[in-house]
Order: C-alpha cells, then structure tokens, then sequence
C-alpha cells in the first residue's frame, strides 16, 4: 500500500521531479486519500486491474483510494507534476452539496485533458494551492484551510464542466490478475524491441499457451494485437509531440521497416503517419 497521509493531515501537495527512467516498483493503492496530479513535463503510463492510460504534459491525472496502480514512463522527458492528496473529510463540504456522485464521476476518468485557456486556469489552480501549503505564515492563519478547500473544490468542478474527451485509455473487459499485470508492464516498457509472447508469458509464470488464452480473455485482445496497439500509440505521440521522420518513429516503435508501420498505422487509425501528422497539427 501507498503510504497513508501524516497522522492529523487531510490534505497534503507536493511538486516532484524525477528521472525520466523513474518507474513504480510495485503495485500500490492508497488507504486513505484521493489523488490528483497535474502534468508539467513527461508522458506516463499507468496501469490499474481495470485499464491503462497515458497522460501528457497539461493532463490531470485521477487516482480513487484502493485503486492497485503502477506507474511508467511512456517517454525520455523527466518527469515533472505537482501532486495532491486529500482525505474525503478535507472535501466534505462540495459532497455535502452535490452528492458523492460528483467525485466518483470525476474519479471515472483516469485522464483529463482541456482547452488551451481552462488548462491555464487548472495550472494555476495547482500552483496557487502549492504557494498555499508551502507559505510559512500557513501554520499561524486561521484561514489556511478553508483557502485550500475552496480552491480544491474550484478545480475539482472546473474538471467536472470544462474536461476534453479523452479516448487513450484502454479499458479491459476483465479484472487483470497480478500476473498478467506484471506481463502488461513488461510490455509497456518493452515495445519498441523485439518481444515474443514466451517472454511475456515466462513473466507471468505461466506456460505460452495457457497465458495467451488467459490474456485474450482479459484484455479483449490477444498478445500480438495489444503489442500491435502499444506500438501505435508510440508511433502517435511521437508524430505529434517530435519533428521526428516517419523512419525515426518507426525503429522507436518496434518496426524495422516504415512500411510495416505505415500498414499498421493504417489498418488502427484509417489514415497513414503522414496524414496523421498533417490533420493534428494544421
């Protein structure tokens, strides 16, 4: 388990940075508090029983108490967020008015992108509540807490009304166990190479036929056609977020050729590198 919040704290925000390579070591879930973390720089993957995402610099990222997760990086940037913590007590007052309703349909959506302008307002939000915390005059203010609580409330609603539609995570039709969650994160950080289902099923301590059943039984898919999608949402961020040529991309993603990537490519998003790049970015 995570660690659980200092003994008399309800709320609790930090900024982090760390190595790009940083990587969770185990599963963990936290006891007692939400999550909320704001992307500043790095792409991560996160990985829970139910689903995997990726959140990308400007992303809020949402993680309930008891959820399992793990983290990765899904690029060479470091990674850089600010990350709060808050017990249901510290929030008691927006779910006395709206219904815990309200915080579970925000904690339904692992990621959470914006506009250009509510992405400012969010930035701010977050760093405002960390100037907050981090004042020296915080101990001494009788009004300290109820700053903090109003703001986290005006974000939690501003993520409520003003979040984009977000379609990157990838949603199991079955709880993951442990195991094929340990296969998962091997292959997340290990696309790009070559990477055969014995690997994968030598990870999960399981015989190559029986992991490929139980794979396509919980993921929806079988082991080709998940490593086929993780290849392809590399190929995707880094159309968009590099220069990078069509080659480039190709050798970072697992294929050895363009064109078996251009196929590929096709086949997943109806349309090739090229014309990818060119309808996201005009």
């Amino acid at each position: 388990m995570a660690l659980p919040l200092p003994e008399g704290q309800l709320f609790h925000i930090e900024y982090r940075k760390l190595p790009a390579g940083y990587e969770m070591p185990s599963l963990e879930a936290a006891s007692d508090y939400y999550e909320l973390g704001y992307h500043i720089r790095g792409d991560r993957t996160t990985i829970t029983p139910d689903m995997s995402f990726v959140s990308h610099p400007g992303c809020v990222s949402v993680m309930a108490p008891l959820v399992y997760h793990r983290t990765l990086p899904a690029s060479a940037a470091p990674y850089e967020s600010i990350l709060i913590k808050f017990s249901p007590l510290f929030i008691r007052p927006l779910t006395q008015r709206f219904g815990q309703r309200l915080l579970d349909d925000i904690y339904s959506h692992p990621s959470n992108r914006f506009t250009k302008k509510i992405r400012s307002d969010v930035r701010r939000l977050f760093f405002r509540m960390l100037d907050e915390y981090q004042s020296p005059a915080r101990q001494a203010s009788p009004y300290s807490e109820c700053r903090l609580q109003c703001m986290l409330s005006e974000l939690l609603l501003t993520i409520a009304e003003h979040r984009l539609a977000d379609d990157n995570a990838d949603i199991y039709p079955a709880t993951l166990t442990p195991p094929v969650i340990e296969a998962i994160y091997y292959m997340e950080k290990h696309y790009a190479e070559t990477i055969s289902i014995e690997t994968a099923a030598g990870m999960a301590n399981y015989s190559t036929a029986y992991f490929s059943r139980l794979f396509k039984a919980q993921l929806g898919k079988s082991y080709t056609e998940y490593l086929g999608s993780l290849r392809i949402r590399n190929a995707e961020r880094l159309l968009l977020g590099t220069g990078k040529s069509v080659t480039e991309i190709a050798l970072e993603s697992g294929y050895q050729y363009p064109g078996n990537l251009t196929a590929a490519f096709k086949k997943q998003t109806g349309m090739t590198p090229r014309q990818y790049r060119a309808r996201f970015l005009s």
